[in-house]
């Protein structure tokens, strides 16, 4: 079996994305992604509900167009 990024592990480019998921996507811990954004290296989440709370995808995919343009 060929070793490629499934379809869920691949980061969307609209909606939102939950905080696990999106450390999953990142292959970084929760921890450190927390830190990125207390720190401001990674955009802020948005809150959606009382208990939800996720990333936009857009903002998401132009902090890591960013950071390949900087790199």
């Amino acid at each position: 079996m060929r070793n490629q990024p499934s379809a869920q592990s691949a980061i969307p480019t609209t909606g939102y994305i939950r905080r696990y998921r999106l450390a999953e996507m990142l292959g970084m811990s929760l921890s450190t992604l927390d830190r990125k954004v207390r720190n401001g290296t990674l955009p802020k989440p948005t809150k959606l509900g009382e208990k939800i709370t996720a990333f936009d995808a857009v903002e998401i995919n132009r902090w890591l167009e960013e950071r390949r343009h900087s790199a």
